[in-house]
């Protein structure tokens, strides 16, 4: 049997969109997690319900509540919730008049004024959510273990009529259906640009704006991880960088290795901020002690001829190119597991990385077109073998997937190096 809940009152705008009459208000979090449950009345099949159940990801759900316990500028969009069966009713206000004579408020029109009102709710509507049922999720996770808020933080929640006749049913759908498939993902170039939270996103602009590693025309401001062909100044793109310090913070081991989940949606304590900064800092400064091609980049005031040396239809350096920055950043992670940051930057720089020679040539480098070719994961696993047993293939399985996306079908695998001097 549902529960009843107290009657409540809430101050509400009613607005019209298409044929939809809605009525915008304001909620307390307690509230929000008592009264309004997750979209199963969409449809009628049970199964058909808990499949929309079933998309929702739990781990994000506690994401948000931790947001909601720890951002003190933590902000949320509007639920939308659709409301039926018991007693809503909406109480228009008559009349908005100032005191003052000629004030601007005794110019508002009928129309505007009987847009803002009161929305009752009786206790005994079903509401259920047609967006934000993630949000909804860390709302009932946070209040449900105890989110120490006085007063609650309120929600704007928006309420539409909701009619299970065949045609009410099909009429929410499309609504539902509508909200969530337009609903675009901020995109990364935004996040890079602008999130406070996303740990990768703030040491990117520290990196570009409080170093002289990437600063001015030293990166190219391209939030995808192709590099415009006309580009000879930068080294790579603000994409590959917010990626490789990704790769960095929750591939390699140290003490503030987090997943890439908590990386972007959880900011850690200044304290912590400036540890990760400091280690990405220390990753490029390494790469720039080890690597003789970036000592070179990092050097000058005018980095074109550097990179069009190692850059162009000529092939180059690995280093040089989006795709090589990305995967020798996943060798240096894996080796330190077994060893500090700086020897595996060290390690690493023992491997080569001409785009003219194996192992480039097939699995990053097309010599007959002249362009990045992308087996990324193979191309990975054949350079760590060729540092030691960090593989996780097997000889026989990398040998295999080494000939396949190479196209070298009779291609032995490379070499491994002589062991590094202790």
């Amino acid at each position: 049997m549902a529960t009843k809940h107290a009657k409540i009152i809430l101050p509400a705008l009613r607005g019209v969109m298409g044929n939809w009459v809605y009525y915008s208000s304001l909620m307390n979090l307690k509230e929000v997690s008592e009264r309004i449950h997750f979209a199963r009345e969409v449809h009628k099949s049970q199964q058909l319900s808990d499949m929309i159940q079933r998309q929702l990801k739990e781990s994000r759900g506690a994401q948000i509540a931790s947001y909601l316990k720890t951002q003190p500028e933590r902000f949320f969009n509007s639920l939308v919730v659709a409301t039926y069966g018991g007693r809503p009713n909406w109480h228009a206000v008559d009349t908005v008049k100032a005191h003052t004579t000629g004030h601007e408020l005794n110019a508002l029109d009928e129309e505007t004024v009987s847009s803002i009102g009161f929305l009752t709710l009786h206790g005994d509507e079903k509401l259920f959510t047609l967006d934000g049922q993630h949000r909804l999720a860390g709302i009932k996770h946070a209040v449900q273990r105890g989110i120490k808020q006085d007063p609650f933080d309120e929600l704007s929640v928006i309420f539409v009529a909701h009619a299970t006749t065949k045609s009410g049913l099909e009429r929410t759908r499309r609504l539902f259906t509508t909200l969530n498939k337009t609903a675009r993902p901020v995109s990364k170039g935004d996040t890079i640009a602008l999130d406070e939270d996303d740990v990768m996103a703030i040491c990117v602009r520290r990196l570009i704006e409080d170093t002289k590693l990437f600063a001015d025309d030293r990166i190219a401001f391209v939030a995808s991880n192709n590099m415009p062909v006309a580009n000879t100044t930068a080294l790579t793109t603000i994409g590959t960088l917010y990626d490789v310090l990704t790769i960095l913070f929750s591939g390699s081991t140290w003490d503030l290795k987090r997943n890439k989940s908590e990386l972007s949606h959880e900011r850690p304590s200044d304290t912590k901020l400036d540890q990760y900064f400091a280690y990405a800092v220390r990753y490029f400064e390494l790469l720039r002690k080890h690597f003789p091609e970036l000592k070179s980049f990092f050097a000058p005031a005018n980095t074109s001829r550097v990179v069009k040396k190692h850059r162009g239809a000529h092939g180059g350096t690995m280093m040089f190119r989006p795709i090589g920055l990305e995967v020798m950043t996943r060798v240096v992670a894996r080796l330190t597991q077994d060893m500090t940051l700086e020897a595996a930057v060290r390690r690493a720089a023992a491997l080569p990385r001409d785009l003219s020679k194996a192992p480039y040539v097939g699995l990053m480098w097309d010599p007959q077109r002249h362009n990045i070719t992308a087996h990324k994961t193979a191309l990975r696993e054949v350079l760590l073998h060729m540092l030691g047993d960090y593989s996780k293939w097997s000889e026989t399985t990398l040998r295999s997937r080494y000939r396949k996306e190479s196209g070298l079908p009779r291609a032995a695998l490379p070499k491994r190096l002589p062991a590094a001097r202790r």
